[in-house]
């Protein structure tokens, strides 16, 4: 039998957020779709497009918006080092959570498509484009972000477009990150 702990408050609330987050069941604000590049990137105005901007985690030059089609992505990942799915409670069809070495990435079904939900950090191994990991300075995030946050017990949330990018802190340290969509209602 496999035996299972938490050795610490900030790894059960980072589990506990990645639930919730899977999960989607709560209220959503209305978000729309789109893929951009870099931390927060914008169709060309030129073009006579709508600026969308979202929070990009990127990894191995792959990168993830917040709200994008998956199966293009997780092409470019690879094979997961794990995988599992659950029938979505916010959406019909099955949420799915993909495990690679540092993060999880997971996945909401709309419309025939899966979109990426969220991206939650599971090491040090991660970091955001800024060079945010977990064990990060309080200091770093600031300098990084800024101060345009909202803070709820110890978790600093920034908004961007249809995204949330999320540190929570302890003793003025990142203990977890997640990169967050918006779901659409």
């Amino acid at each position: 039998m496999y035996k299972f702990s938490l050795k610490t408050p900030a790894l059960f609330l980072l589990v506990l957020l990645a639930i919730l987050a899977f999960a989607g069941c709560g209220s959503q604000a209305s978000g729309g779709k789109g893929a951009s590049a870099g931390q927060a990137g914008a169709a060309d105005p030129q073009d006579g497009q709508d600026t969308v901007k979202t929070f990009v985690f990127v990894r191995d030059d792959v990168e993830i918006p917040m709200n994008a089609e998956a199966a293009p992505i997780l092409e470019k990942l690879g094979e997961s080092l794990s995988y599992f799915e659950a029938e979505s409670c916010a959406f019909q069809g099955v949420d799915r959570v993909y495990t690679y070495d540092g993060f999880q990435l997971n996945t909401y079904p709309l419309n025939d498509a899966d979109y990426v939900s969220s991206v939650v950090f599971t090491s040090d191994t991660a970091a955001t484009g800024e060079g945010l990991e977990i064990g990060s300075a309080k200091e770093d995030m600031l300098a990084a972000y800024g101060r345009d946050y909202t803070e709820e017990y110890g978790q600093y949330t920034y908004t961007l477009g249809d995204s949330r990018l999320i540190f929570i802190l302890e003793d003025d340290k990142v203990t977890a990150i997640e990169y967050q969509a918006i779901l659409p209602k």
